[in-house]
């Protein structure tokens, strides 16, 4: 074939000239063209051309390319355009090719006051960053947080990757923005808005090449940057998925961020598939005094507003009804709506958990409602539970019930993604973590007990068990209409919480013995029936289950169970019985080993 046809064309900006095929004219304008920001294809700076080719995988070539492209013009249509403007932008700063990255660490308390300025960015994505770094555990890496300046907040993963990670300074407290390490995935997504991949030598600085990055923009419910959500590894990895996985990842973020920003304002889900309302797909919009306040990026792109609409736009210039017609709607089913653009869509409504101008403050009514119970008056968990379900709308909570042996998943309990909060009615569960075939017992759930339950838990029936399961929204409307609720249930997951971290302190400073001991005494106080001859356990955990429990293995168990039976510090009742003669004896063997 001959030379395709080309053509002499101005950008419309005064800038260059730019000589093209007919193919691409209408898609190629200069790099400097305001206009260029939707246009995914790399263009040319010059009146040449670089000529089509495959994609590039070779770290060396990119180098090359990046360097000639910096000195020449040229670009190849296999760079993305927003690679490029990020070179531009880096060769703009003064940035050296060359230069070393600084390993320094900043300091603890810098690190803390970082994290304490974005406690709530923090909060919401910690699940979603543990979740990623577990299935991204066969490929090594890490996953990152970082604040809206790139300034890294954690950093999750492979112990593999971690050297390789400090040796480039990509650890808690660097600043990763474009103007201190060049092209990398976080700057860049900064500085474009947008999520994009920085594969091997496509990173500015040489000493980058060996890694590969993708990273996504956290919006706030006004669509404003408040961080940036990183999976980094080494360049071997692919990274054709990992832009999906993080948008995921930050969608569930957003609306987490949306939920503690807007728990006090009308809120209304909103999608054309009925089915869809309740799902991560779903739009979420807020409404204070008719003003439009707040919007997840679905409901953006369901009602075709911009973000420069958040805070001044009215309801009735979304929707073709009138808010007050929907007043009487909340807690009904889903109603049908137009949209001011002629869209139908259906609609859930949901109600401020306090009048905006009732609003109570929270420390000054948690104190109020402490003071007004003396310690032994606490709320009882398990009566605050039924007597408030009792009269709960259906679809509320979900009852369910398990025979012994059952293993439940997190992930099955717990509805569209939404933590939830397990209450415990009857029976035994034991909660667990496992990796690589090995298992450690975290706490043991009875009845009045509660968890915070995630889609990463894992727990065991112990004993035949039925509970009850509410979503976090769900929790804190029903906490907001009794606070006796949040005053029986979060102390509970408090007292879970400080068990786990009991075992862990122990697993680090104490021998196999103490934790033997500290878990009997914890079971004698838990299950303990007393008689004259001592407390006795009915059912006592057998060497394999307080292995478990204690993070030893069984034969060093064995062997401690064995040392306390010879001492008469505790005894055998049959195969599955205990009993313990003289608790303060038991108690005194914690003092005297350590």
């Amino acid at each position: 074939m001959g030379r395709p046809m080309v053509q002499m064309t101005n950008c419309g900006s005064d800038c260059c000239l730019v000589e093209m095929d007919m193919a691409t004219l209408l898609m190629k304008q200069c790099l400097s063209c305001p206009s260029l920001d939707a246009i995914d294809q790399p263009l040319p700076t010059n009146r040449q051309i670089a000529p089509t080719r495959a994609p590039i995988t070779d770290s060396n070539a990119l180098i090359s390319i990046r360097q000639r492209f910096l000195k020449e013009g040229m670009a190849p249509r296999e760079i993305p355009l927003p690679i490029l403007r990020s070179w531009q932008r880096s060769a703009a700063s003064g940035i050296n090719l060359e230069k070393r990255p600084s390993p320094a660490f900043p300091q603890r308390e810098d690190i803390l006051r970082f994290l304490d300025e974005n406690e709530d960015l923090v909060q919401a994505a910690w699940g979603e960053v543990e979740a990623l770094s577990r299935e991204m555990r066969e490929s090594g890496g890490a996953v990152i947080l970082t604040d809206a300046n790139g300034v890294l907040l954690m950093r999750v993963g492979s112990a593999d990757f971690a050297e390789e990670a400090d040796r480039i300074a990509l650890h808690p407290g660097a600043h990763w923005g474009e103007t201190s390490f060049g092209t990398n995935a976080i700057g860049a997504a900064l500085a474009e808005g947008r999520p994009i991949s920085v594969i091997g030598g496509e990173h500015f600085l040489t000493a980058h090449s060996a890694v590969s990055c993708s990273a996504a923009p956290i919006l706030d419910p006004a669509g404003k940057i408040v961080g940036v959500l990183d999976l980094s590894t080494g360049s071997h990895v692919p990274h054709c998925h990992s832009l999906a996985l993080l948008q995921r990842s930050v969608d569930q973020i957003e609306r987490r961020l949306f939920e503690q920003r807007h728990a006090q304002s009308e809120r209304m889900h909103i999608h054309p598939n009925p089915y869809i309302l309740g799902s991560p797909h779903e739009g979420i919009v807020a409404f204070e005094d008719d003003i439009l306040v707040g919007a997840n990026r679905n409901a953006m792109d369901l009602l075709g507003l911009t973000w420069q609409d958040i805070g001044v736009t009215r309801f009735s210039q979304i929707f073709s009804l009138q808010r007050p017609n929907m007043d009487g709607r909340a807690g009904a089913d889903d109603i049908i709506i137009q949209t001011a653009r002629g869209s139908t869509l259906f609609a859930r409504i949901e109600k401020p958990l306090r009048p905006l101008n009732e609003r109570p403050n929270p420390a000054a009514a948690r104190a109020a409602k402490i003071c007004a119970h003396r310690y032994d008056e606490q709320p009882q968990i398990q009566d605050t539970v039924e007597r408030l379900l009792a009269g709960a709308m259906p679809g509320t909570y979900k009852v369910r019930r398990f025979k012994s042996g059952h293993l439940i998943y997190g992930s099955d309990e717990i509805d569209d993604g939404e933590e939830s909060i397990l209450i415990m009615r009857s029976g035994q569960l034991r909660c667990f973590s496992s990796f690589e075939g090995r298992e450690l017992t975290l706490f043991t759930l009875n009845g009045g007990d509660a968890l915070s339950l995630r889609a990463e838990t894992l727990l065991e029936v112990k004993k035949d068990c039925e509970f009850l399961t509410l979503r976090n929204s769900n929790f804190r409307r029903l906490a907001y209409e009794d606070p006796d609720l949040a005053l029986a249930v979060m102390p509970v997951i408090e007292r879970m919480l400080q068990r786990s971290i009991r075992m862990n302190e122990a697993m680090a400073f104490h021998s196999v013995r103490h934790r033997l001991v500290r878990a009997l005494c914890d079971a004698v106080d838990r299950e303990g029936r007393r008689t004259r001859q001592g407390v006795i356990l009915d059912t006592a955990p057998n060497a394999e289950d307080l292995a478990m429990q204690i993070g030893a293995v069984r034969q060093s168990v064995s062997t401690a169970l064995a040392d306390l039976i010879r001492g008469g510090i505790i005894q055998r009742l049959g195969a599955n019985a205990m009993i313990v003669p003289n608790v303060k004896r038991l108690r005194a063997e914690l003092d005297l080993i350590k």
